[in-house]
């Protein structure tokens, strides 16, 4: 992990609170649209486009906004998949977050990054399973064509 996502989880865990987001799954010609932090090497640290809820939000405007912050697209229409209430610990501490997934599209598949600190990238759906996308949960019903008969994940990354 990156500096930057320390600081950034070392924050949200300080608010000792569920932190709520939106995330995004585009997928184009058999690829997925995720991004990773520009300091971090291709092909691991992956996340989805998304963010956390903001007062005011709904799904489509926190999304709308997310997309159109970091990336050059814009989002032409969305679906509501699942919920997916993921606990981890990073760095030691505990994150809680309950992330709703939508499916996205956009208005163009050349897809560039607005901000210098994240890249975006188009991942094939035959190889995630190997691929530091997170989180794994969802990357695997992702890559196992699972998507429609998913409502509810937790993935509980403080027992284990």
């Amino acid at each position: 992990m990156s500096e930057r996502e320390d600081r950034f989880f070392a924050a949200v865990a300080a608010r000792h609170l569920v932190r709520p987001s939106v995330r995004a799954i585009v997928v184009h010609d058999s690829s997925v649209l995720v991004q990773r932090p520009a300091d971090s090497a291709p092909g691991g640290n992956y996340a989805f486009i998304g963010g956390e809820y903001e007062a005011g939000d709904t799904f489509e405007s926190r999304l709308r906004q997310e997309i159109e912050e970091e990336t050059t697209a814009c989002l032409v229409s969305w679906r509501y998949l699942f919920v997916v209430e993921n606990r981890f610990v990073h760095a030691g501490r505990r994150i809680h977050a309950l992330e709703h997934y939508v499916w996205a599209t956009l208005d163009t598949i050349e897809v560039k990054s607005r901000e210098g600190h994240i890249v975006q990238e188009w991942l094939p759906l035959d190889t995630l399973g190997s691929v530091d996308l997170r989180p794994f949960a969802v990357r695997d019903v992702l890559a196992n064509g699972h998507l429609e008969q998913v409502r509810h994940l937790v993935v509980d990354g403080w027992s284990e």
